[in-house]
């Protein structure tokens, strides 16, 4: 065998090494391949899911934040409703403090009044006592006038101008 044989060999060899090793990277670069394609796959099934959600959860937050913008209309209707029942209100205390001053001014004057009244009758009772003294001392001393004028009849005098009475 010459040279070139051997040579030819060798490279044939190393043709058939360099061959086997490539074709085995292949086989592995094809099986990473492939794992990448089912991973991609799945990724494309899981980011379809997520995007469905996303979807579904934007409606639902629409849906909250249409909801939510009716509470706040209803919560400012209400809070409207509530300053003007609170301003009625506020008239009816106006009203019912009016009417508590009317009231004591009334009971004040019912008490000055009473007071005077009071005080009338204590005059007026004081002076029909002295009313009543008067006349029961006046009916004393006619008492014993009469008295005096029926012993003197009695004992023949009839003098009505006695002045020992």
């Amino acid at each position: 065998m010459d040279l070139i044989s051997i040579s030819a060999l060798i490279a044939a060899v190393a043709f058939v090494i360099l061959v086997v090793f490539i074709s085995r990277t292949l086989f592995r670069l094809e099986r990473v391949f492939r794992g990448v394609e089912s991973t991609i796959a799945e990724t494309q099934k899981d980011l379809h899911n997520v995007c469905v959600e996303a979807v579904q959860l934007v409606h639902t937050s629409n849906h909250l934040a249409n909801e939510a913008k009716i509470f706040v209309n209803n919560s400012n209707e209400l809070t409207k409703d509530m300053r003007e029942r609170a301003k009625s209100l506020d008239v009816l205390a106006k009203s019912v403090e009016e009417v508590g001053v009317t009231i004591s001014e009334m009971n004040e004057k019912v008490r000055d009044t009473a007071n005077n009244v009071s005080n009338t009758v204590k005059v007026s009772t004081e002076k029909m006592s002295q009313v009543v003294n008067w006349g029961n001392t006046a009916m004393d001393l006619w008492e014993k006038y009469k008295t005096k004028r029926e012993g003197k009849k009695k004992n023949g005098k009839s003098n009505i101008n006695d002045s020992t009475v």
